[in-house]
């Protein structure tokens, strides 16, 4: 396993935009866990005196100051907890429905997994827009509904796609195997076939982080998401939208910082699925 996990890293390092990925969603992460611990910023993190309001870029405020007089710099760094936090909790959780169902569906097959799909099909059959706001009115905008709505809405791609692994490999020679010995169902698909069957699904998850993020950064920047006092990159570009023209700074690093770490997490996918996939040549 070892050895496996240092083979994919070192093919990782040959893709200079997957690994570029990596190194900036790693700083971006570290800089959301510090900011948990007085990160050295907060010290800007409002300013008292009126001409600091609405200040631009300068060197005491490098992303300028809000309406309020708040370092935008501090805030950016704020609302990265809650955004990265969100993408990743997202991501963890449609990974376990998912891979739980896909599993369950795969392995069983016959009518179950013929009912168990079509209510894949009936959830693919609804909007997620529509989902994500009908659980926001009834549960309310706060993290724990934004984080609600988009998990009910990530783990029918990953449950597709670890059915389509068992049903591949449950007809496998080392399956047959186990079979032969003895060993019961479930310890025949956790202990065989779900390991097996992971590199795909984590190749998935990595793009379900940036979509999450997205979606939140969305719901919030239209209205429909987080309110006041959360802080996120989508409620920060929501509230620079509206001084735009006048103040541009306002929504520019925030919305910069969706878009990187969008971008990053994408790439470091596809360097992912080169790297796992053992057809690749690097």
């Amino acid at each position: 396993m070892t050895q496996a996990r240092r083979t994919v890293f070192g093919r990782i390092r040959r893709i200079p935009t997957a690994y570029v990925a990596l190194w900036i969603i790693a700083v971006i992460c570290l800089v959301a866990i510090l900011s948990y611990f007085d990160f050295p910023f907060t010290r800007y993190a409002f300013d008292e005196t009126t001409a600091q309001v609405l200040a631009s870029p300068s060197i005491d405020h490098l992303m300028g100051t809000d309406e309020l007089g708040r370092d935008v710099l501090s805030r950016v760094i704020f609302g990265s907890r809650l955004s990265i936090t969100i993408g990743i909790v997202t991501a963890i959780v449609g990974f376990l429905i998912g891979t739980i169902y896909g599993a369950i569906a795969g392995y069983a097959g016959g009518r179950l997994d013929s009912l168990m799909m079509r209510i894949v099909d009936i959830a693919y059959s609804l909007p997620d827009l529509l989902v994500m706001i009908l659980i926001g009115v009834l549960i309310g905008r706060g993290t724990f509904g934004i984080l609600l709505a988009l998990a009910l809405t990530s783990w029918r791609g990953t449950a597709r796609l670890v059915r389509a692994q068992f049903i591949q490999l449950k007809n496998e020679e080392f399956v047959e195997a186990a079979r032969a010995q003895g060993q019961n169902h479930v310890l025949i698909a956790l202990k065989h076939m779900l390991p097996n069957s992971l590199g795909p699904v984590i190749v998935a998850m990595t793009f379900t982080v940036p979509a999450a993020i997205l979606a939140e950064s969305t719901l919030s920047f239209i209205g429909l998401g987080l309110s006041p006092p959360a802080c996120s990159w989508g409620t920060l570009a929501s509230d620079g939208w509206r001084a735009l023209r006048t103040h541009p700074h306002l929504i520019f690093f925030p919305s910069s910082l969706i878009f990187a770490t969008v971008l990053s997490f994408n790439f470091l996918g596809d360097g992912l699925r080169d790297a796992i996939d053992p057809r690749t040549r690097l």
